[in-house]
């Protein structure tokens, strides 16, 4: 999956000296993206609700601390060349419960923190001629069950990019990143009511979705979208121009694995 990912002109896009914003930085994905970025010579700060020497305690879900809080990176950096928007969580949701404060968690840290980051570090970001990346999720495209608010918050990510991209043209490079099935801390509220999404998707490695980013952060012309493997890749690219046959699929895998899928599945129904 590729695709131009703005229209920014660019002759090199180094990393090393530039400056880079990463939230989530505490975390599985966003730790290893910090340190990859250094190796390739980029300065890095970080945003997540552990603080650290370079991360900055923020609570994303409180829309009144982004601004401070991305000020102050972008003073620390001297300015901002790159922002990586990574933080994330994933919880248990049935389309047809009404929306409850966990649901509400779920798309307030996957899709508005994002935004609120963004948002803040637009005129830095603007001035650099720099890049944003969003870490989405397959599940943007390919649909499964019991996790509707994770669903939503990913799919609205990609039209966010979408507007973000066309509103900012020659001033921005935006691309999205699909991982897949990676068995970090984020799954662990599902497994936690047995809900394992491993069972839908081949696993992937925390080293191949990092890689994927810092290629994308590195390139010189970045592409609109990435899968961070080719099976993902294909498994989105299917769901996106195929999507009755990616439901079919689906459905055949849940109706098999019902007896691996938890409290939910009483509620579910055969599908």
């Amino acid at each position: 999956m590729t695709g131009r990912g703005g229209f920014v002109r660019r002759t090199s896009w180094d990393l090393a000296g530039k400056r880079a914003l990463v939230t989530g930085a505490a975390g599985a994905f966003g730790t290893a993206t910090v340190e990859r970025l250094r190796e390739r010579g980029a300065t890095v700060v970080g945003l997540d609700l552990r603080k650290s020497d370079d991360v900055i305690e923020c609570d994303l879900t409180q829309p009144e601390l982004i601004p401070a809080a991305v000020d102050e990176a972008i003073g620390r950096l001297g300015g901002l060349d790159l922002l990586i928007n990574n933080a994330g969580i994933g919880v248990p949701a049935l389309a047809g419960d009404a929306p409850d404060a966990t649901a509400r968690k779920v798309i307030e840290v996957n899709l508005f923190a994002g935004w609120g980051v963004t948002a803040a570090a637009l005129p830095a970001l603007r001035e650099a001629k720099g890049r944003v990346i969003f870490v989405s999720s397959g599940l943007a495209y390919v649909t499964l069950p019991l996790a509707a608010s994770y669903l939503v918050s990913k799919r609205a990510i990609d039209t966010y990019a979408d507007a973000l991209r066309i509103e900012n043209g020659r001033h921005l490079d935006v691309s999205v990143i699909y991982p897949g099935y990676v068995p970090t801390p984020i799954h662990d509220a599902s497994l936690a009511r047995g809900v394992d999404l491993g069972m839908f998707l081949p696993a992937e490695t925390v080293a191949q979705v990092v890689g994927t980013i810092v290629d994308v952060a590195a390139a010189r012309r970045p592409p609109r979208n990435r899968a961070s493997t080719r099976t993902t890749g294909i498994g989105v690219a299917m769901a996106r121009h195929l999507p009755s046959v990616a439901d079919r699929i689906v459905r055949s895998r849940t109706n098999q694995r019902r007896r691996g899928l938890g409290e939910l599945t009483d509620r579910l129904g055969k599908i």
